[in-house]
């Protein structure tokens, strides 16, 4: 005698369907779960005979064999037990001659503890999308969760408590106490860059405000204690709330990772700030379960790396391909996986190993050996698709008395003029790569005085194609932020002043 329940499972951050497949038969007591099932998913076994157990429902005689299908498809963490546990018990009704209903109820999610409690998952909102996607209408979920299932729109959410209710609704059709949604938490407040941050580094705040505008990756670089690494968290308060698409693939990705704070959608931008101890692996994702890493949990928000030149070599080299394309694709033993990674890359540096390479308080320790090793942490390449890099300087003293206010019009005045930047900006495509150089660098909008001007600085600085492209997308921005629409030859000029290769402690570095 056997029954069929349908679940989901997670690959990546992907759902995926499983089928429950449960046999009775004659046979010495023993439980069999076949199908791939990871170490989670083998424990099953003593969780869903003990609730159905300390629920109150009997226990089959003899062999039971449990298969989760597909069966070539691994399965991994604990949202099948609730399914396992309500099959075995249909399996044995039925074998009774009690009445099952089939498979039709819809999904079952859940973990099951000892006593029978339906306990929340990791991974339900793609699971949930998954189903949808399928055509499933009904889905039930524990009761924690029903909120974080409900974002998925035309799916019918039933919030299960305990075993015994699932096993009413599903077996009975008796539906469960509705629950009730919890108040969505007060925002957070927003910080804006402040006016004693915009008096002290005038540069850096400006070149903040244009990668807010812009979406620019963004480098600081400069001795310790000026304010690299507030300047870039308080970046991540200048981006805009997340629009709806933007906010359910976010909300998605942060559920299959386990990191959801509640069930409200993730409607401000995500910041991940990753240790520089982190490995190539956690940083873009993969491992013996696929699992994606910090680029794609920042996707649509920051990648802070600060302490730059720390990270280890290989894998600074392996964002350039993310940030590029906005995926990261992972291939390993398990299978192949494409994470979504379109997030914006802030970055913060020392100058040099010691931190005072150009400092104006304390003098720089470094040999020239020292400077050049340093300096090669970083490459080319990815030096290069930074679209701003700032050299941030030491305050002076005297500065700090008169700092006060020296800002807060243009401070409050920020989140408008970022607004309508956005919306300019919204309008503009970046033009195809298979158009010639001179046609791209037309398509953003340059006048013939800004061509001239890019041309004129193109070889002095060494800018290389995509150098020149981001050049342009730069001075488009600045232009953007003044409301226009056409890029000047001063837009232009501003936007060079942020090339890397245009940086005072690279020039000193190489001499």
């Amino acid at each position: 005698m056997g029954t069929v329940v349908r679940t989901g499972g997670l690959q990546g951050i992907e759902g995926c369907p499983v089928s429950v497949e449960v046999d009775l038969c004659r046979g010495l007591p023993a439980f069999h779960l076949v199908g791939l099932p990871s170490t989670a998913v083998r424990e099953s076994r003593e969780r869903v005979l003990a609730a159905i157990r300390n629920s109150g429902h009997r226990l089959p005689a003899g062999r039971v064999t449990v298969n989760l299908a597909p069966a070539d498809v691994p399965k991994d963490g604990s949202g099948h037990d609730l399914a396992i546990a309500v099959a075995v018990i249909a399996a044995e009704e039925s074998r009774r001659g009690g009445v099952a209903t089939g498979p039709d109820r819809g999904l079952l999610l859940g973990e099951l503890s000892l006593f029978g409690e339906v306990k929340p998952v990791r991974g339900l909102l793609p699971i949930v999308l998954d189903a949808r996607g399928r055509g499933e209408t009904v889905v039930a979920v524990p009761a924690g969760q029903a909120g974080e299932a409900r974002l998925v729109p035309g799916v019918e959410v039933v919030a299960l408590r305990s075993l015994g209710e699932a096993v009413a609704w599903y077996l009975h059709g008796r539906r469960p106490e509705p629950v009730e949604a919890p108040e969505p938490p007060p925002p957070s407040p927003r910080l804006a860059i402040d006016g004693l941050q915009l008096a002290l580094q005038p540069l850096a705040a400006r070149a903040a405000i244009l990668a807010a505008a812009g979406r620019h990756h963004l480098l600081l670089i400069g001795p310790p204690g000026v304010g690299k690494t507030r300047l870039a968290r308080l970046l991540a308060n200048l981006l805009p709330d997340l629009e709806a698409a933007d906010a359910l693939a976010v909300t998605r990705i942060h559920s299959a990772a386990g990191l959801l704070a509640g069930p409200w959608l993730v409607t401000r931008p995500p910041l991940r700030a990753p240790h520089h101890t982190i490995t190539t692996v956690g940083l873009l994702g993969g491992g013996n379960r696929l699992q994606p890493g910090e680029v794609t949990l920042a996707h649509r928000g920051i990648l802070f790396l600060d302490e730059l030149a720390e990270f280890p070599i290989r894998a600074l080299d392996a964002l350039r391909e993310p940030l590029a394309e906005g995926v990261v694709r992972v291939t390993r033993n398990a299978g192949q996986r494409t994470f979504p990674a379109a997030c914006q890359l802030v970055a913060a540096a020392n100058p040099c190993r010691c931190g005072f390479l150009g400092s104006r308080t304390r003098a720089c320790t470094c040999g020239p050996g020292d400077l050049v090793r340093y300096r090669a942490r970083l490459s080319g390449p990815l030096k290069d698709r930074f679209d701003l890099a700032v050299e941030m300087g030491d305050g002076r003293q005297e500065g700090l008395a008169r700092a006060g206010f020296a800002e807060t019009a243009e401070a409050g005045e920020l989140a408008g003029r970022l607004a309508r930047a956005g919306a300019i900006l919204r309008e503009c495509q970046d033009p195809p790569a298979a158009w010639s150089l001179a046609r791209r660098v037309a398509a953003y909008g340059l006048d013939p005085g800004a061509v001239a001007q890019l041309d004129a600085a193109r070889k002095p600085l060494g800018l290389s194609v995509r150098g020149v492209l981001r050049t342009c997308r730069v001075a488009r921005t600045v232009a953007a932020l003044e409301g226009r629409r056409t890029v000047a030859a001063a837009d232009v000029r501003e936007a060079l002043l942020y090339r890397h290769e245009a940086l005072g402690c690279w020039r000193a570095a190489e001499g």
